[in-house]
């Protein structure tokens, strides 16, 4: 092969290994310079990422924060509710030396049961807790019931204690004739009586033996001179046979109060007063007042 020949091919490769170079020199450049341009790119997506990440676990932490305060507040909660349904016991104590049994029984041993506690995880907790408030509301709200109940009964008893009569009318006890059948003292005949006649002196003072209102004053039949009172709970009580009415229709009187005089106006052998007790518009035995204390 002669030298120009190999000149050629010589040059020819130096000329292809010189491309290669520059090839290779121009895609480090061309990837340098698309590196340096996505750069900032990739750091403000991780600068993104990062304000996002802190962000995120400060939420977090508020959230949790909150979660610890709502679990305090709902511990609170249990805490006060068991203290009140110790009160209620207090109340039931109280209800049952006023009007005897109790008709529940006592929930201060579960109130406080350790399945019911709210140690543990922040979820736990909450759980637990929602669990208790649940329950704890639910026997408050069955304690009240019962304990309005009992209050009610009470309260009907106390106020019928109140209005319902009592004591005896008149200052003598000595009873000439009670309720029931009996010989009646003018035809000798058998009839039903229904109050009690009282023995007494004429003049002597008769008492109203509950609160209420005239209903009659003035004179009715057999009954001479009477005076009839009106109470509350359905009770009616009669005085009859009186010398002297002191009070008019219409009147409130007190219990003790005098409302008339002892005397034997009407049917009647004596001086005496003739008592009588309905409720509800029904004669009922006088004798179970009279014992009763005012």
């Amino acid at each position: 092969m002669s030298s120009n020949i190999r000149n050629l091919l010589l040059n020819r490769n130096l000329i292809w290994a010189f491309a290669l170079v520059a090839c290779s020199a121009g895609s480090y450049l061309a990837g340098s310079l698309l590196q340096d341009r996505a750069m900032p790119s990739v750091v403000a997506r991780l600068d993104k990422l990062q304000t996002t990440l802190v962000a995120q676990n400060s939420e977090f932490q508020e959230a949790r924060a909150n979660a610890e305060r709502r679990i305090a507040v709902m511990a609170a909660r249990v805490e006060e509710m068991k203290a009140a349904l110790v009160q209620m016991e207090t109340w039931q104590t109280s209800l049952e030396e006023m009007g005897g049994e109790a008709p529940f029984k006592p929930v201060s041993a579960d109130i406080s049961s350790p399945a019911l506690g709210y140690e543990g995880e922040v979820a736990g907790e909450r759980v637990d807790l929602i669990a208790e408030l649940n329950l704890l509301t639910a026997r408050m709200n069955q304690r009240f019931k019962e304990l309005q109940g009992v209050a009610d009964a009470l309260t009907r008893e106390g106020a019928e204690s109140m209005y319902a009569p009592s004591g005896w009318p008149v200052d003598s006890r000595r009873i000439t004739s009670y309720r029931g059948f009996r010989k009646d003292p003018f035809s000798g005949r058998r009839q039903w009586h229904d109050g009690v006649d009282i023995d007494g002196a004429m003049g002597d003072p008769i008492y109203a033996v509950a609160p209420g209102v005239v209903t009659w004053s003035g004179r009715r039949s057999t009954f001479g001179e009477l005076v009839e009172i009106s109470h509350a709970g359905g009770y009616v009580t009669r005085y009859a046979h009186n010398s002297l009415n002191l009070v008019a229709v219409g009147d409130y009187v007190q219990r003790g109060q005098e409302i008339a005089r002892m005397g034997r106006s009407g049917r009647v052998t004596g001086s005496s007063l003739h008592f009588e007790v309905l409720r509800n518009g029904v004669s009922v035995n006088p004798v179970d007042f009279l014992r009763r204390t005012p």
